[in-house]
């Protein structure tokens, strides 16, 4: 730790020549050094030694002083660093068990302030304590504290909780009272946050779901919200505001943006440097804060402390600056602002320059550089081959006309979108087994030849000869609910028991009516008296087709095989030779009359 104290000093970095001194505007720390930068990203200096992992920055524009938060071997320190000749770092808070996300000083109060996500709380120290003693200003469960931001004019401390579940932006007075949610809808993950005064509103970056993030702002009191910017392909960390911009570390693209506030959503923001390590926090000078109106608290501080201030450190470079924007871009101050289309510090780079790995590039109505890609290829910027790896098991993979995702044609003994899906039984009885929530489940085969019995440990396949007895036995892999239980529970099952009921039914009283019909004695609709010499024993009762009973009187006077009408059933019952006899007789029968 002290070998920070002796290590540590300010190097300068020249960039271009110029005979006046320059002052810094953006600071960003990375890795192990605070970068101090202008408004267009141009480097003016950096410590060069020898921090861990930097975090969270803040600045004190009174007492030029420098906290940043710095990650070793788990636990935390909080220091300081004043920018002066000599420049001084002290370790004012070390060995913290927890991670410092966010910090900000009251320079009227001298007053250090961060966030402890682990623990869920905001902290403060007095920096004119010499003994550096943490308070505790606040203690949540339900907020995950993020990055914070004070309002040194109005008295209030804001916060961003990036918990998974209720993310919100809140604030309360410096003392802790008044704590009051602002807004509390449509945030995923929010970082940073940052107050510009002289429009007094609200900035804070929002990490979306996706690839996507957005830049928004609102009123210091959550009223009159709305999106700045909606990118992709970028993560933010730190944001920062100044009159004119609006600045936010990205640690996906190891990349600092600067997006003007006058463009209102018409151009795209645009990288003004990249760094080689993730940039974490940053701020931005505004030391113009003072002479705000609603900051008179402010401008009184900042006099009276003036006189014991030390000599503040100025890098300074030498010559002429010279700046020519190419492209088409128009000088605005010491930075370029470039064309649609084209980016960089001179607008040198046009955006579609080798952007597409494969097919075409062509430029939005923002000038944001797009790809058509040819077939089986996708991704931002044409990168991905679809058909790489998507098929398996050996499959080959096409496309057809029309076709969003390539299809597959498979090998033997595979099937699914992607041959993914093994038919091989046994395949199949691992998985059904896998998604079975019972152990009574099984399964058969196609052919319904194997049978697979799922187990609490696995799975057994068996041939399928079981009896019809050991289909229904307790110990048979088909064993399950009781016959109600199924047509109480099973509504497929209780269709098919009743439709096999109904056709029982039928087939009975089918069957029922059949054997009635043929022992049913004919219907008779009229009688006949046939009388010796009265009716001719040739008569028949007409039409022929209805039903009669003919009352014989004499049966030796009449031929009963001409009688159109039935044989009664007394005479059925009579043997074959009374019949035979009976018959000659009344064949003969007129003749002996």
């Amino acid at each position: 730790m002290l070998l920070k104290l002796v290590v540590i000093f300010l190097s300068v970095y020249g960039t271009m020549a110029q005979k006046e001194h320059q002052d810094w505007e953006i600071a960003v720390v990375i890795n192990d050094k605070i970068e101090l930068l202008q408004a267009n990203g141009t480097l003016l200096g950096s410590t060069v030694e020898q921090f861990t992992t930097l975090k969270a920055l803040t600045f004190d524009n009174i007492r030029h002083l420098f906290v940043v938060s710095d990650m070793d071997q788990g636990n935390d320190t909080i220091f300081t660093v004043q920018l002066t000749k000599e420049t001084e770092i002290t370790p004012i808070i070390p060995d913290l068990p927890d991670d410092v996300q966010g910090l900000a000083i009251d320079p009227i109060e001298d007053i250090l302030y961060w966030t402890d996500s682990v623990n869920k709380t905001i902290n403060y120290v007095y920096l004119n304590d010499s003994l550096f003693e943490p308070k505790l200003l606040f203690q949540f469960t339900d907020v995950t504290p993020q990055d914070i931001a004070i309002d040194v004019c109005r008295r209030f401390i804001y916060w961003t909780n990036s918990d998974t579940y209720h993310p919100t932006i809140e604030r309360a007075f410096l003392n802790g009272s008044n704590r009051e949610i602002l807004i509390d809808s449509d945030l995923r993950i929010v970082s940073g946050i940052a107050i510009d005064y002289k429009s007094q509103r609200l900035y804070w970056a929002d990490m979306r779901e996706g690839i996507y993030y957005r830049i928004e702002s609102a009123n210091l009191d959550g009223g009159e919200r709305e999106i700045i910017f909606e990118g992709t392909h970028s993560k933010p960390f730190g944001i920062a505001v100044d009159e004119s911009s609006i600045y936010w570390t990205d640690i996906n693209n190891n990349a600092l943006w600067r997006y003007f506030k006058s463009d209102k959503g018409d151009s795209e923001p645009v990288k003004i440097r990249e760094f080689p390590e993730r940039p974490m926090g940053i701020i931005a000078k505004n030391i113009q804060i003072k002479n705000y109106p609603d900051c008179k608290e402010l401008e009184s501080v900042y006099e009276n402390y003036k006189g014991d201030q030390k000599e503040v450190y100025q890098p300074e470079t030498s010559g002429e600056n010279i700046i020519e924007c190419l492209n088409g871009g128009q000088l605005a101050g010491n930075f370029c602002k470039c064309k649609r289309g084209y980016t960089g510090r001179f607008c040198e780079t046009q955006n579609c320059h080798n952007f597409c790995i494969h097919g075409s590039c062509h430029l939005s109505s923002k000038g944001y550089p797009q790809c058509h890609c040819p077939r089986g290829f996708g991704g931002t910027r044409c990168e991905v081959n679809r058909c790489e790896d998507f098929c398996l098991n050996g499959g080959t993979c096409n496309y057809f006309r029309g076709d969003v995702v390539p299809s597959c044609d498979c090998t033997q003994h595979y099937t699914g979108s992607r041959c993914e899906i093994s038919t091989d039984f046994n395949s199949l009885c691992n998985m059904y087994c896998h998604e079975s929530t019972s152990k009574n489940d099984y399964l058969v085969s196609k052919n319904r030849d194997l049978v697979c019995r799922c187990e609490a440990e696995g799975f057994v396949i068996s041939k399928n000869n079981l009896t019809v007895p050991a289909l229904y036995s307790e110990d048979s892999p088909f064993y399950g609910k009781s016959f109600m239980e199924k047509f109480s529970s099973d509504s497929d099952y209780a269709t098919l028991v009743l439709l096999l009921g109904f056709c029982l039914v039928i087939i009975i009283a089918l069957g029922v009516y059949q054997f009635a019909s043929r022992n049913k004695r004919p219907i008779i609709k009229k009688r006949v008296i046939v009388n010796k010499n009265v009716t001719p024993l040739t008569y028949r009762p007409q039409p022929t087709t209805e039903q009669c009973e003919i009352t014989i009187e004499n049966c030796c006077n009449m031929n009963v095989c001409e009688t159109p009408c039935f044989e009664p059933s007394g005479f059925r019952s009579k043997n074959k030779e009374d019949k035979k006899i009976l018959l000659a007789d009344m064949d003969n029968g007129e003749e002996s009359y």
